[in-house]
């Protein structure tokens, strides 16, 4: 019967695995998060020009406070929408750090698996030898004792 002494440690990098895994994918939520943010404020940036072009039409009463209103909130999205970019190349760098911590972890574990499979077969080709000689041992014993039994029955 084969038991791998490192079994263990198979159990260990495993886990280590898919905790890096879980880092990388709280990563990539993250980033995604702010992709959204970023795209509400693209959404409210062309609802307000648009609003702007509304009142800007010629014909119409200019309310100039509304346009400035206008104009402010567009350069605190603006501003808002540079924080979420500045942001999101953190978390890049993050993700990156993280992704190749996954690599890592995957080689490691990778690693400790190619010398399980290693010592399985030589455990299965040391079993085969013990059996081959096993047979022949027996074999040499039955052709033993099918010659004392020709040499007693002359």
């Amino acid at each position: 019967m084969f038991k791998f002494r490192l079994e263990p440690l198979i159990t260990i990098r495993s886990n280590v695995l898919k905790e890096q895994q879980a880092e990388l994918a709280k990563a990539y939520d993250a980033r995604r998060q702010i992709e959204e943010l970023q795209g509400q404020i693209n959404e409210q940036l062309t609802v307000n020009e648009n609003e702007g072009r509304k009142l800007m039409q010629p014909g119409q009463a200019v309310n100039v406070n509304h346009l400035l209103g206008l104009r402010q909130q567009e350069m605190f999205l603006r501003a808002d929408y540079q924080q979420l970019s500045e942001r999101i190349k953190g978390i890049d760098e993050v993700i990156e750090m993280r992704r190749n911590a996954v690599m890592l972890a995957n080689r490691n574990l990778k690693i400790i698996e190619k010398l399980k499979e290693k010592r399985r077969e030589k455990h299965r080709l040391e079993e085969l030898r013990k059996e081959s000689a096993l047979m022949d041992e027996i074999a040499g014993q039955q052709a033993a004792d099918a010659g004392r039994q020709i040499a007693g029955s002359s």
